[in-house]
């Protein structure tokens, strides 16, 4: 093997190297790109659910009547289990406005994670395509003579 043909080598290995590194420089800068984006999708999705979230809280504490001014002496006199039959009113009532809440964050909680699902299955396919891509790229440098 002649000089000449040794540093034609040397270069045509070069060469392959720097289209790998560049191949994979842009691999990684696809995939990197969708995992910031997957994270600022998720940390959007996050402050809508906890927004609204407390909009559903704020809404269940406005409903909440405010208390009846208290029994005179004679309303107690002419009615005594008056005060208790509107107190277990009261927690009763309580008990279904914290239900409808919890069944509304579960709703809420719900749509947040199928937009983060909607999310994580496109990052996940614009990462497998990037890949993919890449192998194909490295395929092609290491077969040319």
């Amino acid at each position: 093997m002649t000089t000449n043909q040794f540093t034609g080598q040397a270069e045509n290995l070069q060469g392959k190297v720097l289209e790998a590194v560049a191949a994979f420089a842009q691999a990684n800068e696809r995939v990197v790109g969708q995992l910031i984006e997957l994270s600022s999708t998720a940390a959007r999705e996050s402050l809508r659910a906890a927004s609204e979230m407390h909009a559903a809280a704020v809404e269940t504490v406005r409903a909440i009547p405010m208390p009846a001014a208290a029994e005179t002496l004679e309303d107690l006199r002419s009615d005594p289990f008056a005060w208790y039959r509107k107190g277990m009113q009261a927690v009763a009532e309580g008990a279904q406005r914290t239900a409808r809440l919890v069944e509304t964050n579960a709703q809420i909680v719900a749509r947040n994670a199928e937009r983060l699902q909607a999310s994580a299955a496109a990052s996940a396919r614009e990462i497998e395509q990037a890949a993919s891509g890449y192998a194909s790229r490295m395929k092609d440098i290491y077969t040319r003579a």
